[in-house]
């Protein structure tokens, strides 16, 4: 995995993680399953693909099953909506 730019980095302490901690209390039931503790907050749209870390419309919270299934499963995960395209 690539390393983190200086200026990413700083966000991920600024912001991310404190965001992340209040997204996971605020829903602790995955959002895809509906049945497990969720985990992980994945961006529907990554940065990658021009998505934000710190955009509350782009997270959702899911169990780790499920983040493993949407990263696996790309093509599934967008008919389902829990990934969107660079252009979307």
């Amino acid at each position: 995995m690539r390393q983190r730019s200086a200026k990413t980095e700083k966000i991920y302490r600024t912001k991310r993680r404190n965001l992340v901690r209040s997204l996971l209390s605020e829903r602790p039931v995955c959002q895809r399953c509906n049945a497990d503790r969720s985990m992980d907050v994945h961006e529907k749209k990554t940065r990658a693909r021009g998505g934000s870390i710190t955009d509350v419309e782009n997270l959702v919270c899911l169990c780790r099953t499920c983040h493993q299934w949407v990263t696996a499963n790309p093509k599934e995960a967008h008919a389902q909506g829990w990934l969107l395209w660079s252009w979307e």
